[in-house]
Formats: structure tokens, C-alpha cells, sequence
């Protein structure tokens, strides 16, 4: 099922509502990283996107109007912020977990992960975080071309980055 009520979205995001599982945005950010690898629904959850996924059941679409009413609001700002570090530190690369042998297990063509790396610089965007996803995509582009990730998974990482988010937003 598609989640496309503003209000729903824009509580969630707030850290005020739920989404269809029960779970808070803090709560889903404070998930082991084992849970943050195994549970497949909530980046769709931290990380909403005007698309469609092929890998959850239930989750959130944005439309533009839900963007429009929520770039601005700093609750959603702080907990995007929040969750961008929490997969860094899922990743790796953040200061304080720079961890090789955490890069390589994700660091494989294929890996559901680096599908979810283009989800979140799209996202935070979406939301006028520019500098926060230069940040990550800088990071995982740094770590992407250690491990010699594919230029296909690198090409839609810079189009994340690049592209003008707001022409693929209905």
C-alpha cells in the first residue's frame, strides 16, 4: 500500500506519528545495525521518495505538495540530519566509524544497499539539505571507488546528486 496523505508523512518525519508497523522515526533510527540490514521497509520510511519501491510492502510516496509544506520545517530537518548520520555510521564512514571491513560488506554489485545509498541523497535534497547530501554522496563515492564499484551504480549515485530532483517530483 501507498502512503501518499501529507499529514501522515509530515508527522512521521516529525517524529510525532507512526507508520503502518508502530514504529517512531526515532525508534527506527535507533535500530542495531543487524535490524538496519535485515529490515528491508524503513530507509523507504527515513528516506521518502516520489517513487515507487520494489522492495517494500507499505511505505510513503512524496508529492510535491507534501515537499512544499514540509523543506521548511526544522523537526523534519533535525531528524533527516539524525538519520543521515545514523547510516553513516551503518556504513561506515562516519568520523567517528571510518571502518574498512564495514564498507565491504556493502560494497558489493547487487547489494540492496547501494540502491539505498541513491535514495537517501535524493531524498535529502528533496528536502534542501544540499550540503548534508554532498556530504554522504562525497563519502560513499570516496569508498565506492575504493572497492571499485560498477560506473552504472556510481552513474546513478551523481545523477541523485545532480539532477534537478524537483523535475521527477509530480
Amino acid at each position: 500500500m501507498i502512503i501518499t496523505d501529507k499529514q501522515t508523512i509530515i508527522d512521521f518525519l516529525e517524529g510525532k506519528g507512526k507508520d503502518y508497523k508502530d514504529r517512531t522515526f526515532e525508534e527506527i533510527i535507533t535500530y542495531s545495525d543487524k535490524v538496519m540490514e535485515e529490515c528491508h521497509d524503513q530507509v523507504q520510511w527515513m528516506f521518502p521518495l516520489h517513487e515507487e519501491s520494489k522492495f517494500a510492502q507499505t511505505y510513503p510516496i512524496l508529492t510535491k505538495e507534501t515537499v512544499e509544506a514540509a523543506k521548511n520545517n526544522t523537526a523534519i530537518k533535525q531528524n533527516l540530519r539524525k538519520a543521515q548520520d545514523r547510516m553513516q555510521k551503518f556504513y561506515g564512514i562516519h568520523q567517528d566509524r571510518w571502518d574498512r571491513d564495514i564498507q565491504r560488506e556493502w560494497c558489493k554489485e547487487f547489494n540492496h544497499n547501494l540502491l539505498r545509498i541513491t535514495r537517501i541523497v535524493r531524498c535529502l535534497r528533496f528536502f534542501g539539505l544540499e550540503d548534508e547530501a554532498k556530504e554522504f554522496y562525497d563519502k560513499i563515492l570516496y569508498v565506492g571507488q575504493h572497492f571499485d564499484i560498477s560506473n552504472v551504480t556510481k552513474a546513478y549515485w551523481w545523477r541523485a546528486m545532480n539532477e534537478d530532483v524537483w523535475t521527477t517530483l509530480k
